[in-house]
């Protein structure tokens, strides 16, 4: 119905922009697509545009929370559980994932985080710097894999993940390094 709050049309508008921001992600950085870039594509108006976001990085910003908010099936999950999910999430959107590569500019990877850190149960304790040693390796690795066209399935990622985060490969390494 026209003129009801988050009809229908309304939904519909709001995608097509978003999918366009999204497609044009793609090709060039998100300081280089202009409101009359999206909208020429989109084949909306300017007023149409600014009627559901104040500039692009809002639109950005709200196909973000969409996707956050479209995880939150975690709760009660194991960590394995949950990255497995966020990564099935970013494979099943390749267009979304170039979000990731939007360097100060988007909050995507900041957002995923905090919900990953609100997984039960936690690992053991785990120090300020080992945290944050972590979370870079997280970030770059699934800078990678969307970047190398996500070759691997989220499964596999997971167990890379694991691995890494173990340094599996390195235990032989430890008694003849250090």
């Amino acid at each position: 119905m026209v003129g009801v709050k988050n009809n229908r049309r309304a939904q519909y508008t709001q995608r097509v922009i978003q999918e366009t921001v999204l497609s044009l992600l793609e090709s060039k950085p998100i300081n280089e697509i202009s409101v009359t870039a999206v909208c020429a594509q989109a084949d909306v108006n300017r007023t149409t545009f600014y009627r559901y976001y104040t500039d692009v990085y809002d639109c950005v910003e709200s196909i973000e929370k969409a996707f956050v908010q479209s995880l939150h099936p975690l709760q009660g999950a194991t960590p394995r559980q949950a990255l497995e999910h966020l990564l099935t999430a970013f494979y099943e959107d390749k267009k979304l994932s170039n979000l990731v590569f939007v360097e100060g500019k988007t909050q995507l990877l900041e957002r995923t985080r905090e919900l990953m850190a609100n997984v039960r149960p936690q690992p053991p304790m785990i120090e300020d710097y080992q945290g944050a040693y972590i979370g870079a390796g997280l970030q770059n690795i699934l800078k990678k894999w969307v970047k190398d066209g996500m070759p691997e399935t989220p499964r596999q990622l997971t167990q890379i993940i694991i691995d890494t985060i173990l340094a599996k490969n390195l235990d032989s390494l430890r008694d003849e390094v250090w």
